[in-house]
């Protein structure tokens, strides 16, 4: 679970750049760990959405964070372009 220092929040920013803003997870609570730190230690995060407050999204499909990624579901909100 080591990465080289900076690795996981590059692939974090990477995938929030995407990420539909209604996906939740327990992860997005803890913050992102300093250079020295391990990256967040579940190897199998619960996603859950906020529209729905389930693990499945309002077109009724699985909630995580390979499927929430999707422009094509019609539920995605993709984050704000800044």
């Amino acid at each position: 679970m080591d990465a080289p220092k900076g690795e996981y929040t590059r692939r974090l920013l990477q995938e929030l750049k995407v990420r539909c803003v209604h996906l939740t997870t327990k992860e997005q609570f803890v913050g992102v760990p300093e250079a020295h730190e391990q990256e967040f230690p579940a190897d199998d995060a619960i996603f859950w959405c906020a529209r729905t407050n389930e693990a499945l999204g309002p077109d009724g499909s699985e909630v995580c964070h390979t499927h929430c990624h999707k422009p094509g579901r019609t539920c995605y909100e993709g984050p704000p372009v800044v």
